[in-house]
Order: C-alpha cells, then structure tokens, then sequence
C-alpha cells in the first residue's frame, strides 16, 4: 500500500472490460475447435455469431490486460519490494508463456477468425487457470491502489513495528477517521506502564477516544494505513473492546451481569494469550455506585499484575484512583473539560491526571426539567 502511494501508481484498468473478461472466461459455450475447419464448420452451422462476438470481446480485453500489466511491470517492478515484488514475479512468470507472449503482440481491435479460434483455445482450456490467477492479482492491485489513495486523502501513515518481545504503543496524532475536524491526541503504553486510566466528564469525549484507539490498534495488525500522524507498535495477538455493551433480554441477563460476563471473558483471555490489547468503556455502570466501585477496584487491581497486555480503561468514578494510585504501572488521563462564561467547553484534549469537572448536575439543571416538574405540579393542584 505504502509503496503505491509513494509511487504514485494509477492503474489503467477499467471495472467494465475486467467484467468482460469474467463473463468470457465463465462462458459456457464450448471453446472453440482444435482443428480450424472443424471450428468454421461450427461457426456457421450452429448459428453461433453472437457467441463468436461474445469470444470475440473478451479476448480484446484480454489482449489489452496483458499489454498493460507488461507496461506496469516494466514501470515499477524495478522498485518494488516485498509483496509487489513478489505478485509482479508471478505475474511474468505467467506472461512469458508462448501463448501470453503470442497475444502481447496482437491488435486486440482487428483480431481475425483465426487468431480468435486460437486464443480461445487456450484461454478457455489449459491457460484457464492462469487467466483466473492474473485477474485475482489484478484485483489484489487493485486494492492497495485504492487504499493508498485513501490514507492520502485522509492523512493516513503507515505504523512501524517494533519487533521486541516486550510491550509498547506509541501515537502521536491519533485522531477519529469519521470527524470532519477531529482533534488530535497522543497516547504512550510501555510495558512499565500498561495501563491507563481515563476520567473525563459526560459529552468529553471518552467513547469517541476508545474508538479511535481500538480502531487504529486493529488496522496497524492488519498493516494498513492508520489514522495517526506517527504510530510505533508491537504486535498483539488479539484485541477486545467493551464499549456500549448492551443487555441481553434474550438470554435473561441485566446490563451489569452481560459486564461481568464480559469482564470474565477477557479474564480467560488472558489467561490463554499474551500481549492483547483491551480497551473498557466504563466499567460496571450497570450498577449501583458501591458496587461499581468496589468491582471495579478489584478487577483493575488485579489488572496491574498483567505487564505483557495493554489496558484502556475508562470511568466516571473517578474516587478509584486514590485507590489505585500504588500501582506504579497506571498512567492517569482525563479529556480536558472547562467552564466559560457558565458554559462547559469540551477540548477534547487528553491531558495527564484525573478530572475535577462535574457536568451531571449541569446537564439536568441546563435542560430546564426542574422548572418543568414544578410548572406540573401547579397545573395538577
């Protein structure tokens, strides 16, 4: 992907003749005969003009494919590396056949009966398969084309591995794929500091970070382009999000027991894999205050001994990080959140420590549904 963007390849291929080609190769007509005079027997006596033009269209495009992967692989096969390098090399190793080369010398627009007779013999018999083979590379092209396009027009980088056993994620300029003018934040883990504690007030900003952060975490496996100016990571056998986990009426489970479920899950996670990444939208808020804070302690307790995972975990009770301040492997952060001229102002901005902002009250008070309640109860008395 990276290499298509830096090299600024625009393939020439057309969706419409690439279909063409498809529906030649699928056509279920018997190819045409060997021998020629049995083959314009069968022209003329099976009323098969439409079929011939049929062979006949698809072969051109054929013909045309052949001559423009041949120019790419002459254009940028000397620079190519890795898995380019490599999909170039089988695709000549195709080319270089009899019947390809053959065919690269044609003029797709004045094929005759006989060059068609001979191309169809081949295409739709022994050649079939490598025919299949150059469209799924084709296809595979086109695709890293398109997302080098893409992590173009969206500032998109490529992530660099770290291939130490121990663990680390370092961003800078991590933002949100789907914001218009998303704010950029950084985040750090290393294997001394696995686990970072979110605060921030209602509206912040939390969920929206959560996502941002599982979801660049998940391209970089897949090693494609990231939503972060720079991004240095290990890789992770395997990543798992809690954010917004909904009940179960289904099977009879309240919000707070499909938690615990979830929190159990993870737990016989990591007790058969290391180096995962988790990522806990607020943890037990399907219960009461005490519980949720006595859980949560234990749980994120119980957390700081795992040192080879990274943990993202968000809370609004942020009481718990007294508690948890012991632990030197937490690392505190809360989305910055202020009030001017009596009016909350969310920057979006992580900053390092815990968040002192209550939005709960004003966000009730703001909405006016007190005075509304009280107007209520004037117009029933």
């Amino acid at each position: 992907i990276k290499y298509f963007r830096d090299a600024k390849i625009t393939l020439e291929f057309k969706n419409e003749e690439i279909d063409l080609i498809e529906f030649y190769l699928k056509f279920d007509k018997r190819r045409s005969r060997s021998n020629i005079i049995d083959s314009v027997a069968d022209y003329f006596t099976r009323n098969s003009s439409n079929d011939f033009y049929i062979i006949k269209v698809g072969l051109k495009y054929l013909i045309k494919l052949v001559k423009q992967l041949t120019t790419l692989i002459e254009e940028y096969g000397p620079g190519a590396s890795g898995t380019i390098h490599h999909t170039f090399e089988k695709m000549q190793e195709i080319m270089q056949q009899g019947i390809f080369q053959y065919t690269a010398q044609l003029n797709e627009n004045k094929l005759n009966f006989m060059q068609v007779n001979k191309l169809d013999q081949a295409f739709r018999g022994k050649q079939k398969e490598n025919v299949r083979m150059l469209l799924d590379m084709v296809y595979e092209l086109d695709i890293f084309e398109n997302l080098a396009l893409i992590s173009t027009k969206l500032n998109l980088s490529f992530a660099d591995y770290d291939s130490s056993d121990k663990m680390k994620v370092s961003l800078k300029g991590l933002f949100h794929l789907t914001m218009a003018q998303p704010v950029k934040n950084d985040i750090e883990f290393e294997q001394d500091k696995n686990l970072i504690f979110l605060s921030g007030s209602n509206m912040a900003g939390k969920s929206s970070l959560l996502k941002s952060l599982g979801l660049v975490i998940y391209l970089a496996q897949l090693g494609f382009p990231v939503p972060a100016d720079r991004m240095k990571t290990t890789l992770f056998n395997g990543l798992i999000t809690t954010i917004n986990l909904p009940d179960n009426m289904g099977e009879g489970l309240s919000h707070y027991y499909s938690e615990v479920k979830r929190v159990k899950e993870v737990s016989l996670k990591l007790l058969e894999a290391d180096k995962l990444f988790i990522i806990f939208d607020e943890l037990f808020r399907g219960t009461n205050v005490k519980d949720a804070f006595d859980a949560s302690l234990l749980i994120l307790s119980e957390l700081t001994h795992i040192k080879d995972s990274a943990f993202f975990i968000s809370t609004h009770i942020v009481e718990l990080a007294a508690e948890l301040a012991k632990f030197n492997n937490i690392s505190f952060s809360y989305l910055e959140t202020y009030f001017e001229n009596q009016k909350p102002v969310f920057t979006y901005k992580l900053m390092q420590g815990i968040s002192k902002e209550r939005l709960g009250m004003y966000i009730v008070l703001n909405e006016g549904i007190v005075e509304i309640l009280k107007k209520a109860v004037v117009k029933k008395c």
